[in-house]
């Protein structure tokens, strides 16, 4: 029981720490990669809730977020390599250049 509050507790702290970083960074890649970390603390409860609970379904859907997470990690490091290659930048908010030139 105490390990699903120490679980719980680290979740909401690495969700509290991906929010800031979504909130506060105009990088595009540190807020991907806060959005990952977003990500990772909600997979990170429901892998513990369900072992605590001892629902054998639940981490099973942990997984698939998993391996869904891991395959948009792909897809967005793709983003961003192409959004610089294109603009030569990584802030978002100058990515109307882009859109200009063609």
């Amino acid at each position: 029981m105490v390990s699903f509050y120490i679980d719980a507790i680290f979740a909401i702290i690495l969700f509290g720490v991906g929010l800031y970083g979504v909130t506060s960074k105009s990088d595009f890649l540190k807020i991907f990669f806060s959005l990952e970390i977003l990500l990772n603390a909600v997979i990170l409860f429901l892998a513990s809730a369900a072992y605590h609970f001892g629902l054998t379904r639940g981490l099973a859907v942990a997984y698939v977020i998993i391996v869904i997470a891991t395959l948009e990690a792909a897809a967005g490091v793709l983003i961003f390599l192409l959004s610089y290659r294109i603009t030569g930048e990584i802030i978002p908010d100058k990515l109307d250049k882009a859109v200009s030139d063609e």
